[in-house]
């Protein structure tokens, strides 16, 4: 396969310096610009499944920060409501005497 210079070279004779140079610097653009290969994909699928699952092992933690929240509230409510209710026994009972 030859080399940008060598067809440089072979092209500058027949379509002169400019057109040589222009025709190259199309080709090397239009190279860069490539369609994605089925490699590429893959790489960028793997990509983003890691993404997935560092977002879904994230999403798990706040869900079991969120649970213990509610289990500690869950517990403030009961025990506010048994002192609550203590409290009203103990003046009906003291009530009644």
């Amino acid at each position: 396969m030859p080399t940008v210079l060598e067809l440089y070279e072979r092209l500058k004779p027949k379509l002169g310096e400019e057109e040589a140079r222009s025709l190259l610097e199309f080709i090397e653009t239009s190279v860069e610009q490539r369609p994605a290969t089925k490699a590429d994909l893959q790489q960028a699928v793997s990509g983003l499944r890691e993404e997935m699952h560092l977002a879904v092992a994230s999403l798990r933690e706040e869900i079991h920060k969120v649970k213990v929240d509610l289990l500690k509230w869950s517990f403030a409510f009961w025990i506010g409501n048994i002192a609550v209710l203590s409290g009203i026994m103990f003046a009906l009972l003291r009530g009644g005497r």
